[in-house]
């Protein structure tokens, strides 16, 4: 912009002077002036035309600590060669890179991408800027397409020494609202009380006396987890305990999952079920909302596990997951007075004060340390 600045500078002052004083040299001048400018307008808008961009990537979907790597392809399609081509892919990781290409000649840039946090990550728009010899004009074209790029928490095929995955498949449960009713166990008598849409109609009009229908209790047990989003236990994080519990959240539930035990994610904000997950295909959905959730909430842990304890059923295990088991917490877990399986997942780097570790287990409450499990799944992968 500095050169085109000055050069229309020079090229006005040249004809004003030329038409003031009637020189011939200095029309020379001015037309030699404003030919430049055009041809190298002309260079610039050509060559900016002739640049193809295409990006390939290897995968679109990875997890934390994976690299993925990709090509950015820049060809010349025409004749002219293009001296001074820059190419902005955007990212703050990658200062632009300057190159030059040949007439229809291509070049491959590589890229090596490192992550350390999941989410979901954009490569493009890149922006391609070309540049006259002479430096004086610059026009720039941007490709909007975009890729984007998922990346989930590490998950880890670890046995989690749950009270109700003793028996793959999970328990029998008596309450109604585990019936299978696809599965008729037999027919009783029927008893005040009794819900007419049981009577089997067909049966009691045969033996004229009312009978009903008893249907098998195989449906399974549920797992409640209870993800702590609460900001103020990640104050001092600088992401690797937020990604830690990410990771025992995916790693709980693909074992609960491929064990028979039905999985409820449970929202932060309104304790309504986020997704509800009954077999291993479902899981898909539960590494979908690690992508959304993450400890950006103001509602303290401990308040909204008291508010969560009444929509618990008895039959149900709540599996707590957080890196913080502070007084509020405890204070919560000695008020539940009714016999629920729970267990609290630790997923601080930092150890457990023993008189907590004390407390839980007072209460009757199991205590699964995820730092502990995580170093004994990287020395076993080390091993191996």
């Amino acid at each position: 912009m500095r050169n085109f600045i000055l050069l229309l500078s020079f090229t006005v002052v040249s004809f004003l002077f030329a038409v003031f004083t009637g020189g011939e040299i200095l029309y020379y001048i001015f037309f030699a002036d404003v030919a430049l400018l055009l041809l190298s307008f002309l260079y610039t808008t050509i060559g900016i035309l002739s640049v193809y961009i295409k990006i390939d990537i290897d995968s679109t979907e990875i997890h934390v600590d994976d690299k993925i790597r990709y090509k950015i392809k820049i060809m010349n399609k025409l004749f002219l060669p293009l001296a001074f081509v820059s190419i902005d892919e955007n990212n703050k990781n990658f200062f632009p890179i300057t190159t030059n290409l040949n007439p229809f000649q291509k070049k491959v840039i590589k890229r090596n991408v490192l992550f350390k946090k999941r989410g979901i990550y954009i490569v493009g728009p890149i922006t391609v800027k070309i540049k006259d010899p002479f430096g004086i004009f610059q026009i720039k074209r941007t490709f909007n397409k975009k890729y984007q790029i998922v990346v989930y928490p590490k998950v880890y095929d670890v046995a989690f020494d749950m009270p109700l995955a003793s028996e793959l498949g999970g328990f029998a449960s008596k309450a109604k609202k585990f019936e299978d009713y696809t599965n008729l166990s037999g027919l009783r008598e029927y008893v005040d009380g009794d819900s007419l849409k049981r009577v089997h109609w067909r049966i009691s009009a045969k033996l004229q006396k009312l009978y009903v229908k008893e249907y098998q209790h195989t449906a399974l047990s549920e797992v409640a987890v209870l993800w702590d989003l609460y900001k103020n236990h990640y104050k001092t994080d600088d992401g690797t305990i937020d990604e830690m519990t990410a990771e025992c959240v995916l790693s709980l539930t693909k074992y609960c999952l491929i064990n028979g035990l039905p999985v409820r994610l449970v929202d932060y904000e309104s304790n309504k079920p986020l997704a509800r997950c009954r077999r291993i295909k479902d899981f898909s959905i539960i590494k979908f909302w690690t992508l959304k959730l993450f400890p950006t909430y103001e509602l303290d842990f401990g308040r909204k596990l008291f508010d969560y304890i009444s929509y618990i059923f008895k039959d149900t295990t709540m599996a707590i997951i957080t890196p913080c088991i502070d007084e509020s917490v405890l204070t919560v877990l000695s008020q539940i007075n009714f016999n629920q399986n729970i267990i609290v997942f630790y997923t601080s780097k930092d150890k457990l004060e023993e008189k907590t570790k004390n407390r839980l287990g007072n209460l009757g409450i199991k205590l699964i340390t995820w730092r502990d499990m995580y170093e004994n799944i990287y020395k076993e992968v080390q091993y191996n």
